[in-house]
């Protein structure tokens, strides 16, 4: 007999290995870097032109549980997988998130009081938030949960797509700088939760399970389903296609930002990826389980994981209990709304203080994140600083960033969260974003 796989933890498992949060701090105070305007579009160097080189920005967060926690050696010294360990660790409902961004062209043009930018990029965003219940349910049984309703639905969204962006920003003032940006959205891979809810409940006296429904994925060819006993999960959207720039898997969004520069002082506001969505139309299949089930039988859940024929029969009812209704209906997924505000003083020719406060909703739920800085003209080419944040409820973020300006070619590097590099098998997140840009024009 074939292993039998819950399609929620096929989309979990795969989440973990393949996430690497959303908030990008340090970056966005950083004025004199190009990509500092991918958080604000009134954002420039002050130079009058831009070309933005391939880069990469890659962000991680997975809560509660890191590597430490799940591999963890015995009595012996030998390295074992201890899944009850990590377990112990989650919360009632635990999340996994990712953010890839890889850059690929963009210029910024710098015309008097008018600026104006263009760019290409292919972005990659993972959510996954899923209740205890679930792995307690896939590894441990459902045994412990007796007599109970547990519901153990899991909301997930992973997506891939290309953005192109226009923008303009002016100086509507001498001190004052407003900015907008209009992103067309392609989409080339989906897979994502509409409907959420799984609860099961274990008879105490029967041993009967009953199941009650109102679930459903859709997808955009990425998931086959033809029965539990034959279900095929492709996240290949690492394979860029540019033919896919233009396609009916589309969407729009919107940038808003404003810039305000006193002296010393910088301030500046930003709103990002407004009314952010895609419509996917194109190879999109959605599979629904909706009612109530009941099934007769012992410990489901642990036995599903098991290649065994004793269990026969009993998992083949259960097979043709459960059974997704499939459907080839249009559907619609949202990006992450971000909003920065943020403030940069400079003391002297040598320093620079900042400090940015991040908010996000995203899937019903909102996200905040606050972050001191300080950045010191270490040579007259290069810059050096570091960060201190609190975001995710943890305090352990210390980041720094390197930028050098060898004549018209700036070379840039940051992390929110040095940490995670020093202790990876210890830390929850990891951030990191690397650029090349060419920079022409000083101004006066």
């Amino acid at each position: 007999m074939r292993t039998y796989f819950l399609l929620p933890c096929a989309f979990i498992v795969i989440g973990s290995l393949t996430a690497t949060a959303q908030e990008e701090l340090g970056t966005h105070l950083l004025r004199d870097v190009w990509q500092a305007n991918k958080t604000n579009p009134a954002l420039f160097p002050d130079k009058r032109i831009m070309v933005n080189l391939p880069g990469i920005y890659n962000s991680l967060y997975i809560n509660n549980i890191t590597y430490n926690d799940l591999v963890v050696s015995d009595a012996n010294g030998n390295t074992v997988l201890d899944v009850d360990n990590a377990i112990a660790k989650l919360d009632d409902q635990n999340r996994i998130r990712q953010h890839l961004e890889i850059e690929t062209l963009g210029v910024g043009l710098r015309l008097g009081k008018l600026l104006l930018s263009a760019g290409h990029s292919t972005k990659f965003n993972t959510w996954i938030n899923y209740p205890k219940t679930l792995p307690q349910l896939i590894w441990q049984g459902n045994a412990q949960f007796i007599g109970q309703e547990v519901d153990f639905g899991a909301d997930w969204q992973l997506a891939g797509y290309h953005e192109l962006a226009l923008g303009a920003a002016f100086q509507i003032h001498k001190q004052i700088t407003i900015g907008a940006r209009f992103k067309h959205l392609s989409g080339f891979g989906d897979v994502s939760t509409s409907r959420t809810r799984l609860q099961l409940r274990t008879d105490d006296v029967a041993y009967e399970l009953a199941l009650n429904a109102d679930f459903q994925v859709n997808t955009t060819g990425n998931l086959e389903y033809n029965g539990l006993q034959n279900l095929t999960l492709r996240y290949d959207f690492g394979n860029l296609n540019l033919s896919e720039l233009f396609n009916r898997n589309s969407g729009s969004a919107f940038d808003l930002g404003i810039r305000a520069r006193f002296d010393k002082l910088d301030l500046a506001f930003s709103a990002l990826d407004l009314g952010g969505q895609i419509q996917w139309t194109e190879r999109v299949r959605n599979y629904s389980l909706t009612g109530n089930y009941e099934f007769r039988g012992l410990d489901v859940a642990q036995a599903i994981l098991d290649n065994a024929e004793s269990f026969g029969n009993a998992l083949d009812s259960l097979l043709e209990l459960y059974r997704f209704t499939e459907t080839a209906n249009s559907y619609t997924t949202r990006l992450p709304t971000r909003y920065y505000l943020s403030a940069a003083y400079t003391l002297n020719t040598t320093w620079r203080l900042g400090g940015v406060v991040y908010y996000e909703q995203w899937r019903g739920e909102t996200f905040q994140a606050v972050a001191a800085s300080a950045n010191m003209q270490l040579l007259h080419w290069l810059n050096l600083g570091a960060s201190y944040a609190f975001r995710s409820g943890k305090f352990d973020n210390l980041g720094i960033n390197a930028t050098a300006n060898l004549g018209p070619l700036q070379l840039f590097s940051m992390t929110d969260n040095v940490l995670s590099a020093l202790r990876p098998k210890d830390s929850n997140s990891a951030n990191v974003r690397v650029g090349i840009n060419l920079l022409f024009g000083k101004l006066p």
